[in-house]
């Protein structure tokens, strides 16, 4: 497997190497002045319960930054104690823009924090000094066509951005292999609008089903589950025995939604963790909000078709599980289409922070090389556009 470890590390070129380091969504090596975190999934934070250990040997003026939601989920995860980490976050606003010091004067950054439409709290990552601009875009979704406020907002930001030396790109949904598997996903909202309709359909009196079960062993699915108790004026029901009870709650109150978490049986909506649905019965509805089978399945679907964004699984073995095609990761169409606004400077770089999916058998060299050919033709019709800037060192 040489070579087909983690794609990216926390190392921002120029900034990472400024007095004190820097690092994002990464804890792992050798400590430094100023990390941060673009959102609250655990890869995002790699080597974390490890730091936290550090913390707790030595003294160190190491900072975090990320917004209070982030730190507000991770704190609540089992395995990390408020007591350590909780001194040495700096919350900053989604839509906020400061400065922090270096340990040499005179090579201070600024940074600017920009919604990243991925899960509660997440933010892109803007870099920038006199010679260098870095956009780290953390996990996102670029719901292009559909013209979202906060889709709005990214275009606003990336318009008003000029001269981007290195992009930090999620590329989790880039059709590397060109099969299109993944160059339409519908916008988050149009898939939560159809399973109300679906489920309303069949559960109504004399359907086939009494109750809803959404997946979210992945943090952000309670979204999901959230929408659909509004909708139908339900709690969300949750078992004792989760182990994700405590995580579930916390997103819930940030989410801001009228819901509350119940017995499971005053629920009409139920959320539950991994493979299994103890609470389940054979009229139950369950549904997993993920396009990851989408790879995995030997049939070809256009994700245009609506019939498409609600596909039972496999009604023979496993009767009444569906997978919605829900996503928040930018599809490869969504890819292009954030990549058609971005200003580069005349000398850039695409870093990938991630692997695209299907592409096991691919080296790191091997992706990095298909993603520079591929997205070669932005930097020139950017330059055409006239977007450049000195060379730096």
């Amino acid at each position: 497997m040489a070579g087909r470890g983690p794609i990216f590390h926390g190392f921002i070129q120029h900034f990472s190497d400024k007095a004190g380091g820097l690092t994002v969504d990464n804890f792992e090596g050798d400590v430094v002045d100023h990390y941060f975190i673009s959102h609250a999934h655990s890869d995002h934070f790699k080597g974390l319960e490890q730091f936290q250990d550090i913390l707790n040997d030595i003294r160190n003026n190491s900072v975090i930054y990320c917004t209070e939601e982030t730190g507000s989920l991770i704190l609540s995860i089992v395995g990390f104690d408020r007591d350590i980490l909780a001194p040495k976050f700096r919350y900053k606003g989604a839509n906020c823009s400061f400065t922090i010091k270096h340990r040499s004067s005179g090579f201070d950054t600024k940074v600017q924090f920009v919604p990243a439409n991925h899960i509660p709290g997440s933010v892109m990552i803007l870099l920038e000094d006199s010679q260098c601009k870095a956009l780290y875009t953390g996990d996102f979704r670029f719901e292009s066509y559909e013209r979202s406020q906060v889709t709005i907002n990214m275009e606003t930001f990336l318009n008003n951005t000029n001269n981007i030396n290195f992009l930090y790109l999620d590329v989790q949904f880039l059709d590397l292999l060109e099969e299109e598997r993944c160059i339409y996903y519908p916008g988050k909202r149009l898939i939560l609008e159809e399973l109300e309709e679906v489920i309303h359909n069949e559960t109504r009196k004399d359907g086939e089903f009494d109750d809803v079960h959404i997946d979210c062993s992945v943090l952000g699915w309670q979204e999901v589950a959230a929408y659909l108790a509004i909708q139908f004026d339900s709690p969300v029901g949750v078992s004792e025995e989760d182990p994700k009870k405590k995580l579930h709650k916390r997103i819930f109150d940030l989410l801001q939604y009228r819901t509350r978490l119940d017995h499971p049986d005053n629920s009409f909506v139920h959320v539950y963790s991994g493979d299994e649905c103890p609470s389940c019965t054979d009229r139950t509805m369950r549904i997993r909000p993920s396009v990851m089978w989408t790879f995995h399945c030997e049939e070809e679907y256009n994700f245009r078709d609506r019939d498409t964004w609600l596909l039972e699984k496999d009604p023979e073995e496993n009767p009444g599980f569906f997978n919605a095609l829900y996503s928040f990761h930018c599809s490869d169409y969504e890819l292009h289409r954030f990549m058609d606004k971005v200003k580069f400077s005349s000398r850039a770089e695409v870093c990938p922070i991630n692997r695209p999916a299907g592409v096991e058998e691919m080296s790191n060299i091997e992706i990095k090389g298909n993603i520079r050919r591929l997205f070669r033709k932005y930097f020139r019709q950017q330059q055409d556009y006239g977007y450049k800037r000195r060379r730096f060192s």
